[in-house]
């Protein structure tokens, strides 16, 4: 009878500063061929990442470990949710807000190590329409800036910071839309509107410094539209004073919401830090309870 837990690794050799190296040697140094069976991957591009959790889940893999940023991990996690496989996480990526929020280790032996003790949690997952979020999704100035930062080839802070600068003036009209929670309706045109899963975005930044993984709902945070001296104050506060409440912003819990697009078709959002355009005039944006199982350190 075969006793080893299997634990597959997907990595994303291009997450962050492109320079992700991890080997059968290392990961054996950690996770002994006696008590582990390991089998490592690497993604050729971002859409091969889905191909590979499939087909990992087909070969019953216990554990299936995302190498990379939130981007890799929402792929990888995206086919676990209400599963009983297991996410280990390898932080790779430039923003790493999910790993932050989880306390997984930068040094990738003691990340190594938090895999083999394997104490897991569940965590809620965010749902809008068809996609699951993890870390957080935004629409407005929020799924702008994602639009512009990938486009960079370095994924650093200083590129953020120059994408946040460049959305926040551009000449774009602004968005207006309807938001219906448990049926109270509004018509707003945000600068700003950000729904969390997580306490931060990655680089230490947070909108939702108090956002829980573990209590069935999701942090949204809204901004009207701002002055350019606002939009100054704005940016100087996320960036430099972290954690502080903004207070031109509203902040709000939800466990569903929906919002309305009442010019276009379609909404540019940001999805864990990917650029995703959804082709509808509605997105339905809700939560699901301890819907995923996550490795992290034991407290």
């Amino acid at each position: 009878m075969n006793t080893k837990k299997s634990i597959h690794f997907i990595i994303n050799p291009i997450s962050g500063r492109g320079q992700n190296l991890l080997n059968i040697d290392l990961i054996s140094s950690v996770l002994n061929k006696e008590d582990y069976e390991v089998v490592l991957k690497v993604s050729q591009h971002k859409n091969n990442i889905n191909s590979l959790t499939k087909t990992s889940i087909k070969e019953n893999a216990d554990i299936i470990v995302a190498c990379g940023g939130d981007g890799t991990i929402n792929k990888v996690a995206t086919h676990l949710v209400n599963t009983h496989t297991t996410l280990g996480i390898i932080k790779f990526g430039s923003g790493n807000g999910l790993a932050s929020h989880l306390d997984i280790p930068n040094e990738l032996l003691s990340a190594l190590e938090v895999i083999k003790n394997h104490n897991e949690t569940k965590i809620d997952v965010g749902v809008v329409d068809q996609f699951f979020f993890f870390s957080n999704m935004s629409v407005g100035v929020g799924a702008k800036v994602i639009n512009h930062y990938t486009r960079y080839k370095k994924r650093q802070f200083i590129s953020y910071l120059r994408a946040t600068l460049k959305a926040l003036w551009s000449e774009t009209p602004p968005l207006k839309v309807e938001l219906d929670i448990d049926g109270i309706k509004k018509i707003i045109s945000p600068l700003v509107l950000f729904v969390s899963n997580s306490n931060e975005m990655g680089y230490n930044i947070s909108f939702t410094p108090k956002a829980s993984l573990h209590d069935g709902r999701l942090d949204v945070v809204m901004t009207e539209q701002l002055s350019f001296f606002q939009k100054l104050r704005f940016v100087q506060q996320i960036v430099f004073s972290k954690n502080k409440i903004f207070k031109k912003a509203e902040y709000f819990l939800i466990e569903k919401m929906k919002v309305t697009n009442k010019h276009e078709g379609h909404f540019l959002i940001q999805l864990d830090g990917e650029s995703v355009v959804i082709n509808s005039k509605e997105l339905e944006i809700s939560v699901r309870n301890a819907a995923l199982n996550v490795i992290v350190p034991e407290s």
